[in-house]
C-alpha cells in the first residue's frame, strides 16, 4: 500500500556552497541533498543530525526552515515529504559515502552554490527541489 513518509533534509552550508549527492537511479542520475526518514517519536532536527551523521559522516547545526519539497520513491509507491533545513558544519568535511546504511547508492558529492545547482547541466533535480532552491534566499 503506498504511504507518505515524512523525511528531513539538509542544504548544509559551507562558505556559500552547498553539499549536493548523486545517486544512479533505473531512469538515470539524480541529485540529492543529504537527510532522510523521520522514526516515530523522533523530533525532526534530531533525525536530520542522525540521517546527515548516517549518510555521509558530518555533523551539522540544525539552523532555519527553509521549506518543503517532495518526490515519488523509486518504485513509485510511496511518496517524500522533505522538510528542509539550512545547516552548518560542525566537523570538517571529510565525506564518506561508503558507510550508508540506507539503501541509498550515493556515487559522487559536490560543493555547489544554489546557481550553480540550478544551472549546470549535469545537475539533475526534481523539480519540486528546484522549485525550492529557486525560491529560497541563502
Amino acid at each position: 500500500m503506498p504511504q507518505v513518509i515524512s523525511s528531513v533534509k539538509a542544504l548544509i552550508n559551507n562558505e556559500g556552497k552547498y553539499l549536493f549527492l548523486r545517486e544512479p537511479l533505473h531512469h538515470g542520475d539524480i541529485w540529492d541533498l543529504p537527510g532522510g526518514k523521520i522514526e516515530y517519536g523522533e523530533e525532526p532536527e534530531q533525525a536530520l543530525i542522525r540521517e546527515v551523521k548516517e549518510e555521509i559522516n558530518l555533523s551539522v547545526k540544525v539552523g532555519q526552515s527553509v521549506g518543503v519539497w517532495w518526490f515519488y520513491s523509486q518504485n513509485s509507491k510511496h511518496q517524500v515529504i522533505c522538510h528542509t533545513f539550512l545547516c552548518e558544519l560542525i566537523n570538517n568535511v571529510n565525506i564518506d559515502l561508503t558507510k550508508n546504511p540506507a539503501d541509498e547508492h550515493f556515487v559522487e558529492y559536490r560543493w555547489l552554490s544554489i546557481n550553480e545547482a540550478l544551472n549546470d547541466p549535469e545537475i539533475k533535480l526534481t523539480d519540486s527541489l528546484r522549485n525550492l532552491l529557486s525560491s529560497i534566499d541563502v
